[in-house]
């Protein structure tokens, strides 16, 4: 005969809570301000790209204060930015459902991403090895062009451009590929390792760290090309933001009862440390070993701070840096064309170039001007409708709550 086995409903029982993180979840997360340092550290690419080029044009350059030359720091920052980001909303959707799921996360990236960078790789493309043989200017184009669409296609950017010459329009697109290649592994991992997040943080990132360090020292004397290659995988800064991220989520109170962010002297402090930072830090060896941990600190310090802390000192939410910020994606991906035409501009009306306050003032004027114009148009007329898509062929799992025993 079946044994049957009848529950005892007076035998005590553990008592069951819900799980919740410390930060509200709405609807559609918005964090105030990150527009904005979105848009600035996008700005200060643009000036280190325009400051270079003009001195590629032969054309009349501000003298080399260190801020012109701080584009890469600001790219560091957009990395600590995405690990953010992307890692709160794998939390959120982690802590709504019970799971993460993979392909959704996968297309979501494919609709924000892709249009932009294969836009800007196809019209590079053209231009570099169609229009300008044509045009009889000057181009170093020692590679093979299959070779370079199959690096482009497959997201390894950073790899083509660090081994060749592929011009500004096509170079910037590797710190998009970075991300992509860290967004390959870093969501099955956190939904492998989502209890162990923490851990699985520190290991990435101490990884990464370690393994850019004796790069930058150069211990196994890689060739040139590799050490390059080395030096774009900076995933230790999406790391630190990916633990910023399960800090707010996790245990925001905590975080924001530190005197970093409860002191407002040192508020200020910190505030005036990273602008010092990129007025006058000047690139050394030494500084590119000792650097890293503390400056990605202080970039996550800065995402929490102006988005989620109450006591902040300033905000940087203003309108017309939400929006610059909005469309900043667009006006990053195209801004090498814009350069490339003002530059050609000035070149041939050089009375344009009489009055120095007046020429820089009007290039770099005009050249924010014109990629804030195209990115808006893209933005609208590209980005949003292909976003919609996510609607369309993301699955939308069904909300639960998850329960753990206390």
């Amino acid at each position: 005969m079946p044994h049957f086995t009848i529950p005892n409903p007076f035998k005590k029982r553990k008592p069951l809570r819900i799980a919740e993180p410390q930060t509200q979840i709405t609807k559609h997360d918005w964090f105030p301000g990150l527009n904005a340092l979105r848009f600035i550290a996008a700005a200060l690419v643009i000036i280190m790209h325009v400051h270079n080029n003009q001195g590629i044009a032969g054309l009349p350059q501000l003298p080399a204060f260190p801020v012109l030359f701080k584009g890469l720091y600001a790219v560091s920052f957009f990395f600590v930015l995405s690990g953010f980001l992307i890692t709160f909303l794998l939390l959120k959707e982690n802590n709504k459902t019970g799971t993460i799921s993979i392909r959704n996360f996968y297309l979501r990236r494919v609709f924000r991403i892709w249009p932009l960078y294969f836009i800007v790789i196809a019209a590079g493309a053209f231009f570099y090895w169609q229009l300008v043989p044509q045009l009889g200017l000057k181009y170093d184009d020692n590679y093979s062009h299959a070779l370079a669409i199959t690096l482009y296609s497959f997201f390894l950017a950073n790899v083509m451009n660090s081994i060749y010459h592929v011009g500004g329009i096509l170079h910037v697109t590797w710190s998009v590929a970075v991300e992509e290649q860290f967004y390959l592994f870093w969501a099955p991992l956190s939904k492998r390792f989502i209890k162990k997040l923490p851990v699985l943080i520190a290991v990435v990132s101490l990884f990464s760290l370690a393994v850019n360090i004796v790069n930058t020292l150069n211990v196994f004397h890689y060739p040139d090309e590799v050490k390059q290659v080395i030096s774009t995988l900076q995933f230790h800064y999406m790391g630190i933001g990916a633990g910023f991220a399960w800090l707010v989520f996790h245990h925001k109170k905590q975080l924001l009862a530190l005197k970093v962010f409860s002191n407002r002297m040192l508020q200020a402090g910190l505030t005036i440390l990273i602008i010092g930072f990129f007025l006058f830090y000047q690139k050394t060896v030494l500084g590119e070993v000792l650097i890293p941990l503390p400056l990605g600190l202080l970039f996550g310090w800065l995402i929490v701070n102006v988005s989620v802390n109450e006591k902040r000192i300033f905000t940087l939410e203003h309108p017309v840096l939400h929006y610059l910020g909005k469309v900043s994606y667009g006006i990053y991906m195209y801004h090498m064309f814009v350069v490339y035409a003002v530059s050609f501009l000035f070149a041939k009306v050089t009375v344009l170039q009489s009055v120095p306050v007046v020429y820089f003032m009007s290039f770099y004027g005009l050249v924010f001007l014109v990629a804030t114009g195209l990115a808006s148009l893209s933005y609208y007329i590209i980005e949003l409708p292909v976003l919609g898509l996510n609607k369309v062929f993301t699955k939308k799992p069904d909300s639960k709550l998850v329960l753990k025993a206390a």
